[in-house]
């Protein structure tokens, strides 16, 4: 069964001023467009070493997200944010798989928004036994309110370092625990028109920045604007990693502040102007960029791996669809940012209901749901026995599955940061790539604006 309430009960005053208390932040997803400044103390950090003990004591043992079993089977709720086709469908198909093929755990899906609600629901003392959320997961973490899937699995073959892809399972973990593991892996490809690249006479898709440059030149004689790029940090961080640039000052993952104002950020925020000001790039949404590739507007447009499903679909047959990784930079190599939804398990619940919910997330990492995930979605599997079964047939008529998994399992892609701050910081990213590519900004003033304004974030300040 899919529900479709969404838990608005559990956003309450008080267990707002709760979370405020535990040094949590504010909703995100409301209708308020202020902007504040957060300060965290040392008595709110204070409050977050000893959140286990609230989030223990204000557990429930009724409400929607929290069963008993009946007649030996264990019920469990899974709250998702995945909604329609392919994401949303593929995601109840494999769902009502696992409640055919296992008699003691029964699950169900709440599709909610679990990456701003679960925090309210922590507090209302009425959390899902399962949830997939996004990356803000430090806050969580900090606050003692999730339940390490250390313990689950030792000893399996499936959930293992081994197993996994070194991005996948570094997502979501922190000093050696992993709290969250990465359900659907967004890494950036690019999708072209085959027929229009063809015509141009490029018979290969671009392997650098330089030719990628070149073959937008021989694209716009055709009348053609020859690239559409996402308004997203996550579409900017690749090129600016492959130019020489890393997530954090000190690395991928290691570090405290960001550093944007360098060469590696004058270099590719000048390519992306350039590309701009010749008339040879747009900026834009997905849902826009995929309509006016289908449409012959565009010849290429950026996007992730789910994403070369939904170009299919807005193509309609209409042409061939090609896709291939983000080029290398400066530095000879293809980075990437691997982000998306990952499976937690919030406390409040018995050793049973733990158990059921490792259950399911175990299956969905063996190789046919990975298979399956994978061929629905456009996903790459997350594991290295899900990537080893993908048909070959399936990648030679997907291109963009096939880049995905080229990207995936790349030793040049990397997760995007845990800290609460970087959401912060992206979208400052985001404004501040917008201003700089469309010449309202100049690359210097624009980077190092960006530099003190994510340095803020980093250091606790809070806009969103």
């Amino acid at each position: 069964m899919i529900y479709s309430n969404e838990h608005e009960n559990v956003g309450n005053a008080g267990s707002a001023e709760v979370m405020r208390a535990l040094g949590f932040p504010e909703p995100v997803g409301g209708h308020s467009s202020h902007r504040r400044r957060v300060h965290r103390t040392p008595i709110v950090l204070a409050l977050l070493s000893a959140s286990a003990i609230l989030l223990a004591a204000c557990a429930s043992s009724s409400g929607s997200a929290v069963s008993s079993p009946k007649g030996g089977v264990q019920d469990i709720v899974l709250w998702e944010s995945h909604n329609g086709p392919p994401v949303g469908t593929e995601m109840s198909a494999m769902v009502a798989k696992f409640d055919a093929t296992h008699k003691n755990v029964h699950v169900s899906i709440d599709v909610t928004k679990a990456s701003s609600k679960l925090q309210d629901a922590l507090a209302a003392g009425d959390p899902p036994i399962l949830a997939e959320i996004s990356h803000y997961d430090g806050t969580y973490v900090k606050a003692h309110a999730l339940v390490s899937w250390n313990s689950f699995m030792k000893g399996s073959s499936v959930v293992s370092k081994s197993n996994f892809v070194p991005a996948v399972w570094a997502n979501g973990e922190v000093s050696g625990q992993h709290y969250r593991f990465q359900t659907d892996v967004k890494l950036s490809i690019v999708d072209y028109n085959k027929t229009m690249f063809a015509n141009a006479g490029i018979t290969s898709p671009p392997a650098t920045w330089s030719q990628l440059a070149a073959d937008a030149a021989k694209l716009k004689t055709s009348g053609v604007i020859p690239i559409g790029w996402k308004d997203s940090s996550s579409h900017i961080l690749p090129a600016f990693a492959s130019n020489g640039g890393t997530w954090l000052k000190g690395g991928m993952s290691v570090g405290h502040s960001v550093d944007f104002n360098n060469p590696a950020g004058v270099k590719t925020f000048s390519y992306f102007r350039s590309l701009y000001a010749n008339g040879e790039l747009i900026i834009d949404h997905g849902t826009t960029l995929r309509e006016d590739l289908a449409a012959g507007k565009l010849a290429m447009i950026d996007g992730t791996s789910a994403g070369y499903q939904k170009t299919l679909t807005a193509v309609g047959g209409k042409f061939p669809v090609g896709a291939f990784v983000e080029p290398a930079g400066s530095t000879g190599h293809a980075y990437n940012m691997a982000q998306g939804l990952g499976f937690v398990l919030p406390k409040g619940h018995s050793h049973a209901q733990d158990e059921a919910a490792w259950t399911f997330v175990q299956w969905w990492f063996e190789p046919a749901q990975q298979v399956a995930w994978a061929e629905a979605t456009g996903y790459p599997p997350e594991t290295r026995a899900g990537i080893a079964a993908m048909p070959s047939s399936f990648l030679t008529s997907h291109p963009g599955e096939a880049a995905s998994i080229q990207a995936v399992e790349s030793p040049f892609t990397f997760p995007r940061p845990v800290s609460d701050s970087y959401k912060e910081v992206q979208a400052a990213l985001d404004s501040t790539f917008y201003d700089i590519i469309t010449g309202k900004e100049s690359v210097s003033a624009g980077l190092a604006s960006l530099d003190k304004t994510g340095n803020s974030y980093m250091s606790g300040a809070s806009e969103l």
